[in-house]
């Protein structure tokens, strides 16, 4: 710890005015439990300055969760050491990565895929362990979260898994958005027909990852079903909410699965339908997934989207772009400005 600084610069929300600022005065961590790294990127969540009456932020905060960054410090039994390129999301109830050192937990890390760059990196986390939770841990689409039931990279660079999910159909809502690009890409790791919600603007880019488009501005859930059972989906995944998350229930099959991200998931009036299971969660933070969704990444199997880049200085726009709701991708923060 000798040869970091004791200040840094850091973005700080005032969790009781909730206004945002930039100070170069931000006390330096200490490692406790944790590697210190020195933070490359770091990525904004939509919404994330809405948690602090959910979590036990200080009144002068670091926000952003999503980084990438070089391991300075040890931890004793950890697999990273010093130099270590790694990326991971921190638990949204510590300190955010907005600053130049943070504290990263050996089970909320991974090994930058080969090839990735860092600003690419810390766009990855949150949106793929979120898509990949929803799709294979509680959208059971392959039947099972055993290790053997989901697709995966062997040791040797062997695929397997690709049919695990034949002839079962998935709905994306939102899928232009961080989550929902990637739970497309799951789903059709898994051999999965997968359709997607999103503008006209979006059309091509989701048409790209493999998925039908259907048009929510044009179209509702409701009409494009037209009362035809066959069109229905054993998994519809919510990236999205209001009336929008709503209208997900006229599109999934009786005995099919509705998981929601977004918060407001509920049920609709005169209830579900007959046998649907259903459920919100939030993802956990599991540097092993990272690490097997990384395998895929080096096999350019899956692919991640950075909206923008913004200096660390010009944080003020970052989060102004992310609250729009129409990035494409993520939006990032690079914090060291000396380095590509």
């Amino acid at each position: 710890m000798s040869n970091l600084p004791q200040q840094q610069k850091a973005v700080i929300f005032n969790t009781t005015t909730d206004a945002l600022s930039f100070t170069s005065a931000a006390q330096t961590p200490s490692p406790h439990d944790g590697h210190v790294i020195k933070v490359h990127s770091t990525a904004i969540t939509n919404g994330e300055l809405t948690w602090a009456p959910f979590v036990d932020w200080p009144t002068l905060h670091v926000p952003c969760y999503d980084v990438s960054g070089t391991v300075v410090t040890e931890v004793a039994g950890s697999p990273f050491k010093v130099g270590d390129a790694v990326f991971g999301r921190v638990h949204a109830g510590r300190e955010g990565t907005a600053r130049e050192y943070a504290t990263l937990l050996p089970s909320e890390a991974a090994l930058v895929p080969e090839g990735l760059g860092l600003e690419d990196a810390s766009a990855i986390p949150m949106s793929a362990l979120t898509a990949w939770q929803a799709v294979f841990e509680k959208g059971l689409l392959t039947g099972s979260y055993a290790p053997a039931s989901v697709p995966r990279v062997t040791d040797a660079g062997e695929i397997q898994g690709a049919e695990l999910a034949k002839g079962k159909r998935v709905l994306v809502l939102g899928a232009a958005g961080g989550v929902g690009m990637m739970a497309i890409q799951f789903a059709r790791l898994a051999g999965a027909y997968v359709a997607g919600t999103a503008s006209g603007r979006n059309d091509e880019f989701v048409r790209g990852l493999g998925a039908e488009v259907i048009d929510y501005t044009t179209t509702s859930l409701k009409e494009y079903v037209g009362g035809e059972e066959g069109k229905k989906f054993d998994l519809v995944l919510g990236c999205v909410g209001g009336n929008a998350m709503l209208d997900g229930w006229n599109a999934v099959k009786d005995n099919g699965t509705y998981i929601c991200v977004t918060p407001g998931f509920r049920e609709p009036d005169g209830g579900k339908p007959a046998g649907v299971r259903s459920e919100w969660f939030v993802m956990d933070s599991r540097g092993s997934e990272l690490a097997a969704i990384g395998r895929f990444i080096e096999k350019g199997l899956v692919k991640g989207w950075v909206d923008s880049v913004w200096k660390m200085e010009d944080f003020e726009k970052a989060f102004a772009k992310t609250a729009t709701g129409h990035a494409r991708g993520k939006v990032v923060i690079k914090i060291a400005q000396d380095e590509e």
